[in-house]
C-alpha cells in the first residue's frame, strides 16, 4: 500500500462481493478497471475516496431506487394523475392512500424528516397526511397527494434511501454509522463518511499503523484502528463483549479501515430480488466476478423485478452465462442471502461444478419449459422449476416429485405436459456422475431407452383412449382424458407403489397381469429395466408418464447438446 494506491486482492466470497460493490462506486469517478486489474487484485488511487461517501449514496440510489415502496408510491401517483377523478377506482385509491400514510407516518421517515428540518425545510408531513386521510373529495385529496410527492423526490437521498437501509442494506450489516440507531436521526451520508471513509483516509496517512495485521489483507494496524467484524450479519463475534473467544481474553480478529469501506460495498455486490439476494463468486479473476455482475445489470426487469422468482432469476442467469462463455467451463459458487424473518437471514452455498454446469447447459430447454409450471397439493402450490432445480443442486433425484405429479394425473386429471423435461433432466444428471463414478454400462440410460419406455405409455394410452371411443359409438366426449385415467387407475396405482418401494417383483406381478390379460408380451423394455435400481425407477416412472399421453415437445430433448451421450 502507498499514498498514491491502494491494492485491493479477493478473498472470501463476503470480501469479493464487496469488491465488485466497491468497484461500481468507483465508476461515477470514471474508475477504468480494465487499467488497474491484474488477475485477482487491482489498484485504486487514494484520490478516488474522497467523494467515495457521496458516490456510495448516488450507486444505492440509482441501483435499489425502482424495488422500494418510495419509488412505488410515487409510479402510482402518476398513474392516478394522468386519470380523470371518475375514471380512478375508488378502492384502488383508498388502498392508495393507506400505503402512502403508513409510510410517510413510519418510524424511518420520521427520522428522515428530523434530517431535513435540520437542512431547513419544515414542511409538515404529518399535519398533510392527516389531511388527506380527512380528505373525502378525490380532487382535493389528489392536491394534497402532490404537495407530498414533490416532498419525497425532494428529499429522495434521504427518504428512498431510508428505504434501501432498512430493506437492502441491513441484510448484510448493521449496528454502525447509519444503522447505529443513535445515528437514525443524522445525516446519512455523514455518518457513513464518519465511519468508513475518514477512517480509510486517515489510516493511509498514518506513518505508525500498529504491530498487529488485518485477518484480511495483512497490511499492519492496531486495535485503536482496527474494526471487529461482528457488525457484518453472520461473521465473526463481538469482539468488545465476547473476549473469551479469544486466546488469553486479547482480541486478534481486526480488520483494517480499507478492508471494512470494501466490505460496506457488500450490498452492492449482490444481486437482491425481493426479500432475496444472490452473488455469483467466480472469483477466477476481479475482471470475470464484475463481468458475472453486469450479467445481472444487462438484464435489467428479467432479473431485478421483486415479484419474479428466486429460482427463475437464477436460471436465467445460467442460461445466460452459460450461452455467453466462449472458454471451457469452470466451477463456479453461488450464494444466496435469504431472510428468515424481519432481523435474521442466513447465507446458502451452491458450488456449480463443471460437470453441473455442463449439463445445466444441455438441459437448458428442458429447464426452461419448467419455469412457469405450479400445481396445488393439498394447501401449498408447488413451484416445479424450484422443486427442480433443488433437487439437482443437492444431488437428490427427481423421483418424489414424479411420483406426485403422477398420482395427481390420475386422481385429479392434472395435466403435466413438461413431466418428460423433468424425466430428461434426471437422466441426464445420471449419466454424467454415473460415468465420472466409474458406475457400470446396466445404470446407464440411452435416449432410445428411454423413448422406449415412454413411447410404450403412449400407445397403451391410445389403446384404451380407442375403446372408449368405440364405446361410445364413436363419438368423442370432452371428458375423454378423464374417463381413460379413470380406466388406467387400477394398472397405475400399483405400478407408482412398486416404484416408490423398488419393488420389482411386485411391479413384474402387475406388468404380466396386464400384458397376460391383453394377449401381449410384456415389451423388452420392460424386461430390461430390471437389471438395476436406476433403470427400475428411472424407466418405471418413464413408462407410467409415458401413459399420461403426448406430451409437449421440449425442443427434440437438444440431443446434439448430450454431455457425453454416445449415439443410440
Amino acid at each position: 500500500m502507498t499514498n498514491e494506491f491502494i491494492t485491493i486482492t479477493l478473498k472470501d466470497f463476503l470480501f469479493n462481493a464487496g469488491v465488485v460493490g466497491f468497484i461500481k462506486v468507483l465508476r461515477y469517478e470514471n474508475f477504468n478497471l480494465e487499467e488497474q486489474e491484474h488477475g485477482n487484485t487491482v489498484k485504486i488511487p487514494v484520490s478516488m475516496l474522497e467523494n467515495f461517501h457521496e458516490n456510495y449514496i448516488k450507486t444505492m440510489l440509482d441501483t435499489f431506487q425502482d424495488e422500494t415502496l418510495y419509488q412505488s408510491l410515487i409510479a402510482q401517483y402518476e398513474i392516478f394523475s394522468e386519470s380523470r377523478p371518475e375514471d380512478i377506482s375508488r378502492e384502488d385509491y383508498e388502498n392508495y392512500i393507506k400505503k402512502l400514510s403508513d409510510k410517510l407516518t413510519s418510524a424511518s421517515y420520521k427520522s428522515g424528516y428530523q434530517i431535513i428540518q435540520e437542512k431547513g425545510d419544515n414542511f409538515d408531513v404529518i399535519s398533510k397526511v392527516k389531511m388527506l386521510k380527512d380528505e373525502k373529495d378525490i380532487v382535493k385529496s389528489m392536491n394534497i397527494c402532490k404537495e407530498l410527492i414533490q416532498y419525497m423526490k425532494k428529499h429522495r437521498d434521504i427518504l428512498c434511501m431510508k428505504d434501501i437501509i432498512y430493506t437492502k442494506i441491513n441484510m448484510f450489516w448493521q449496528g454502525v454509522a447509519f444503522l447505529n440507531t443513535s445515528n437514525a436521526k443524522k445525516d446519512i451520508k455523514e455518518c457513513y463518511y464518519r465511519d468508513f471513509v475518514q477512517p480509510a483516509l486517515e489510516y493511509l496517512e498514518r506513518k505508525n499503523k500498529g504491530l498487529l495485521q488485518c485477518i484480511q489483507c495483512g497490511n499492519p494496524i492496531n486495535t485503536s484502528i482496527g474494526r471487529g467484524m461482528s457488525w457484518l450479519n453472520d461473521v465473526g463475534i463481538d469482539i468488545a463483549r465476547k473476549r473469551s473467544h479469544f486466546w488469553n481474553f486479547n482480541p486478534d480478529t481486526y480488520i483494517c479501515p480499507i478492508c471494512a469501506l470494501v466490505y460496506s460495498c457488500v450490498p452492492l455486490g449482490f444481486t437482491i430480488v425481493g426479500p432475496e439476494a444472490i452473488f455469483i463468486n467466480n472469483n477466477e479473476s476481479i475482471h470475470e466476478l464484475v463481468a458475472e455482475k453486469n450479467i445481472f445489470e444487462r438484464g435489467g426487469d428479467k432479473y431485478t423485478t421483486s415479484n419474479q422468482l428466486y429460482y427463475s432469476v437464477l436460471y436465467s442467469f445460467i442460461d445466460d452465462a452459460t450461452q455467453e462463455q466462449t472458454k471451457e467451463i469452470q466451477n463456479i459458487q453461488i450464494i444466496r442471502r435469504i431472510s428468515i424473518d424481519m432481523e435474521t437471514g442466513k447465507y446458502i452455498f451452491n458450488t456449480l461444478s463443471k460437470p453441473l454446469l455442463e449439463i445445466l447447459k444441455a438441459c437448458r430447454i428442458n429447464f426452461r419449459n419448467l419455469l412457469n409450471w405450479t400445481f396445488k397439493d393439498k394447501d401449498n402450490y408447488i413451484n416445479v422449476y424450484q422443486e427442480v432445480i433443488d433437487n439437482f443442486f443437492s444431488g437428490r433425484n427427481q423421483y418424489a416429485l414424479v411420483h406426485t405429479i403422477l398420482q395427481k394425473v390420475f386422481t385429479e386429471n392434472l395435466k403435466a405436459p413438461y413431466l418428460k423435461d423433468i424425466l430428461q433432466i434426471q437422466r441426464r444428471r445420471m449419466r454424467r456422475f454415473y460415468s465420472e463414478e466409474g458406475g457400470s454400462g446396466v445404470m446407464y440410460i440411452t435416449q432410445k431407452e428411454f423413448n422406449a419406455a415412454y413411447n410404450e405409455g403412449m400407445r397403451i394410452r391410445e389403446q384404451y383412449a380407442k375403446m372408449i371411443f368405440e364405446a361410445k359409438g364413436g363419438k368423442d366426449e370432452k371428458d375423454k382424458d378423464s374417463k381413460i385415467n379413470e380406466s388406467l387407475r387400477s394398472f397405475v396405482y400399483p405400478l407408482l407403489l412398486s416404484l416408490k418401494t423398488k419393488d420389482k417383483a411386485k411391479f413384474n406381478d402387475t406388468m404380466f397381469r396386464f400384458y397376460v390379460g391383453r394377449s401381449e408380451s410384456i415389451p423388452k423394455i420392460l424386461v430390461e429395466m430390471q437389471l438395476s435400481d436406476e433403470k427400475f425407477q428411472m424407466l418405471g416412472y418413464t413408462f407410467v408418464a409415458g401413459l399420461q399421453g403426448k406430451s409437449l415437445d421440449s425442443g427434440k430433448d437438444i440431443e446434439n447438446n448430450e454431455i457425453n451421450e454416445e449415439v443410440d
